[in-house]
Order: structure tokens, then sequence, then C-alpha cells
């Protein structure tokens, strides 16, 4: 108790990076720019943290999301009794899907439900589909997270996810999708080139280690039932984006208005897109029962 009002009371914290004691209320470091995302400080939000549950990072929020929102599924339409086979497990309904916002060309186009690009990455076609990604999520989330700060990760995740998406609503026009792999295979595309080309020779280490994950990924190439597309939407995306995103929590006063504007509109695609969701639900459920 002593600790903790201690580090209440505290005015600074610890820079990880250099060393240097910071202002609690800055996000960057003053002497070497590293960010101060996630370092423990003082004042209520210590307060509040000793005493609410919260979330350590931006990739348990999605693990999170994307867990609920199976299990709602399945509470609400139960399991699919007619897919059998071990990949089937839990695995909800074609019409569920259908309802929460799978990707599906003709509702997108001729229904004009264009936040499916949004709101199929969050679905999944059965528990082993989404331990996979998850898995997968936990590796790739931290790695970029930790680099670039949720603000950018989030949007980074979130632009590959509707581009994965758009490109299988093109090449992809008559099969359903439903995943989280479209936008992992953005964070997977975003490190190796990041890595790659803009990071040095630690950057490049890094890089040749995610080969682990992409060699993998050309396997699934040949896998049916894969949404190849998609995959390379999201991978495609990432790439680009890594030439353009610097490292780090944005330090300048222009870079934090403009991540600031960024991470907003952000959120609004993403709360937007589950909002247009539930309002087309009836619709869409109706849609399905006929």
């Amino acid at each position: 108790w002593e600790m903790t009002e201690r580090g209440i009371r505290a005015p600074v914290r610890l820079c990880p990076a250099c060393g240097e004691l910071v202002d609690r209320s800055l996000s960057t470091c003053t002497a070497c720019g590293a960010s101060m995302v996630g370092v423990a400080g003082g004042g209520s939000k210590r307060l509040y943290s000793s005493i609410l549950p919260h979330f350590s990072s931006l990739t348990s929020v999605l693990i999170t999301v994307n867990v609920a929102i199976l299990a709602l599924q399945l509470v609400i339409w139960g399991r699919d009794s007619e897919r059998g086979g071990f990949f089937s497990i839990l695995s909800p309904p074609w019409p569920a899907q259908f309802a929460f916002g799978a990707k599906l060309t003709y509702a997108i186009v001729t229904l004009g439900q264009y936040w499916r690009l949004v709101t199929a990455g969050f679905l999944h076609g059965g528990i082993l589909h989404l331990a996979m990604n998850c898995y997968a999520l936990t590796v790739l989330g931290p790695l970029v997270e930790e680099s670039f700060g949720w603000r950018k990760t989030l949007f980074i995740y979130t632009f590959c996810d509707i581009m994965a998406f758009s490109v299988s609503a093109v090449f992809s026009q008559s099969t359903p999708s439903v995943g989280a792999s479209g936008p992992l295979f953005g964070l997977l595309g975003f490190a190796f080139i990041f890595g790659r080309f803009r990071a040095g020779s630690r950057g490049r280490a890094v890089s040749q280690q995610l080969m682990g994950f992409i060699m993998p990924a050309v396997v699934m190439l040949f896998l049916p039932g894969i949404d190849n597309a998609a995959h390379f939407g999201g991978f495609v995306a990432g790439a680009v984006l890594a030439m353009f995103v610097d490292g780090g929590e944005p330090y300048t006063p222009e870079a934090r208005r403009r991540w600031a504007v960024l991470t907003v509109l952000t959120l609004l695609v993403l709360l937007g897109s589950f909002a247009m969701m539930i309002l087309a639900y009836p619709l869409n459920v109706k849609l399905v029962a006929g």
C-alpha cells in the first residue's frame, strides 16, 4: 500500500529506453523520443489501474472482441449441426455469419452493406479457426504494438482488414468469407517489409524470423476453403503502409495531431460498422430465413 501510494503521488516516470525521468503527462520521452505508452505513471490513472480491471494492450482487446462475437453467435444461433468434421467444432451456421456481417459480394454491392468489409474480419468459422488466428495475433500484435504504439497498430489493422476483404469481394465474388487472417496478413506484411527495409540490422533479423510465418502462409495457398484473395490483399496493404508509417509514438505536435485524427476516424469506422450491422440485423435475418 505504501508503494502504491508513492506511485500515485509520483510526478515523473522512468523512460524504459534511456532511463530519463519524464513528466508523467507526456506520451514520449523528451530526451530520446521513445514511447512512454504502457509505462506506469502516477496520478488518477495509477489509482484507477490499481483498483479497476483494464486491458493490458490493444492485442488483448482485439482477441476479446473476436472471442465475444463467436460466443454471441453460438448463444443466439447455436452450432451448425449440418457440418461435420474436426474443423467444424463450435461452428456457427451460415445464417448467423450472414446476419453478423460476413463478406459476401452480393450483399455488399446490391444491398449497399459496405460495413461487411470491416465486420467480416471479426467473425470466425469455428473455435479452431478462432484459436489459430488468436495465436497468430498474440505473436504479431505485440510485435507491432510495442514498436509503433496502439494508435498506429489499430489503424494498420483496420486498414488491412478493409483492404483484405475489398480484394476478396472483387476476386472471390461468389464465395463468402470471414476471419481475422486478412488483417493478420496485413500485420505480417507490415512487420516484414518495415523490418527488411527500414529498421536496420536488428529489423532485418526480425524480418528473417518472420519468414517462419510466411512459409506456412505460402502452403496455405494450396489448401481448400482458404480465402487467398483476402490474404493477398491484407499482406500487400500492410507492406505498402510499412513504407510510409514511421516507428514509435508520434512526438512532434503535428504528428500527434495527425495521428489523433486518424485514431478518431479509425474508431468511427469500426464502431460505425458494427452499429450498421446491428441496425441491419433484422433485415438480414429475414433474408436468410427466406
